[in-house]
């Protein structure tokens, strides 16, 4: 049983790690596009590597749902007790999460700073447009 629980939490440990790996590719993607938008020069990059390793936003959402699956299953599963044994792993778990948390936060702060970024581009066409 305890060869469960501990499979069960690297299992979970291996998907929040995933999750927050794409999460920091997102953030770096979206803070390049960012600044490479401010410059004036446009230079090529080579990023073919970096986005074929990037998950969609659908494969993004089902590793967050099964990760929610097993997370409820164990501790639906087993008791305080039984679950004590593992608790380094539990605390990594929760290390993880917050981090998962931090990251989630950070990423959206930043879809929300480029949508008013654009927003305020697109008035300033609209009102250009007019004269």
């Amino acid at each position: 049983m305890t060869n469960n629980i501990k499979a069960s939490l690297e299992t979970i440990n291996k998907l929040s790690q995933l999750l927050i790996a794409q999460l920091d590719a997102r953030i770096e993607n979206t803070e390049r596009d960012n600044s490479q938008q401010t410059l004036t020069v446009a230079s090529s990059t080579n990023d073919t590597d970096q986005d074929s390793e990037q998950y969609s936003d659908q494969q993004l959402a089902k590793l967050v749902t099964e990760r929610h699956a097993l997370i409820s299953q164990l501790f639906n599963t087993y008791t305080q007790e039984q679950l004590s044994v593992e608790l380094p792993l539990i605390n990594e778990l929760v290390s993880l999460d917050n981090q998962l948390t931090s990251k989630s936060q950070h990423n959206k702060q930043t879809l929300a700073a480029k949508i008013l970024k654009l927003k305020k581009s697109k008035k300033v066409s609209k009102l250009y447009q007019k004269y």
